[in-house]
Parts: C-alpha cells; structure tokens; sequence
C-alpha cells in the first residue's frame, strides 16, 4: 500500500506541476517580446522580466546547429584536408565545417544581446522571436565576415 501511493505521488506531483503551469509560457517568443526585453535588460539586468531576454538566447545558441565559435572551426588546410581524404565525418566535425554562422572570440552574451535590442526593424504580429535572431546573425556573424575581419 505504501509502495503504490509513493509511485502515485511520484507520478502524480510532476503531472499536476505540469498541468498548473501557465499556458502563456508554452507559447512561443514574438519578435517584438525579444527586442523588449532585451531593450530591458540592458537598464536593468537583474529583473524578473528581462531573464526571458538572457534564456532565450542562450536556448538559441544551445540548439542552434548553424552556429560555432570561431576558435572551434579547423584551419583551412584541416578542412580541406578533412573533407578530401576522410571517409566519414562525425556530425560535430560536419557542423563545424558547414557553420553558417561564427561566434568571434571575446564575444559575450551581453555584446549579442545589445544587438538584439538594437533591432529597431518592425516585426509582423506574430513573427517569432528566432526572426530577431536570424537577422542578428546574419548582420553580425556569418563566419565569411567574422574570419576575414
């Protein structure tokens, strides 16, 4: 007896923490969300409000399979040389080979979001937060820009 209602607390408690969470926080980021509260970490970094700022970009780069940091990519020779004599690539090698985008070195969490909130561009209603994103990447990191500068 005592077995069956410590299995249904364990099973329980998580469900009805789940269940009770609010629903706003299952939608996705808008755009416009993004730019404002980034806009507000940078006067107040420590609020309740501007952490959404900080974890969504931090979940952006965690997921992102087109971005690495510039000290992670292979000297060219090493690519080419990779790509012509080995037979198989782990996907960790291909993506730093094919990265779409660069991380220079030095840069800092605080650097990419003031140019979050420096997005002064009008967003459609519904557009997500990864739109902000993706412009932000392709203005500042493509890895052609980032390794030639």
């Amino acid at each position: 007896m005592a077995r069956t209602m410590r299995i249904g607390i364990s099973i329980g408690a998580p469900l009805a923490l789940i269940f009770s969470q609010s629903l706003a926080a299952l939608e996705p980021m808008t755009a416009t969300a993004l730019v404002s509260a980034c806009k507000s970490y940078q006067s107040d970094s420590q609020s309740a409000a501007t952490s959404s700022c900080r974890a969504f970009i931090q979940g952006y780069l965690s997921a992102s399979n087109e971005i690495v940091a510039v000290a992670d990519l292979p000297s060219e020779f090493v690519a080419r040389a990779i790509r012509t004599r080995a037979s198989r690539l782990s996907d960790a090698a291909e993506q730093r080979l094919n990265s779409r985008y660069c991380l220079p070195e030095g840069e800092t969490l605080e650097q990419l979001i003031a140019k979050v909130a420096a997005e002064d561009k009008q967003f459609a209603p519904d557009a997500e937060a990864a739109v902000v994103m993706r412009r932000v990447f392709d203005a500042h990191y493509l890895c052609d820009a980032v390794i030639q500068s």
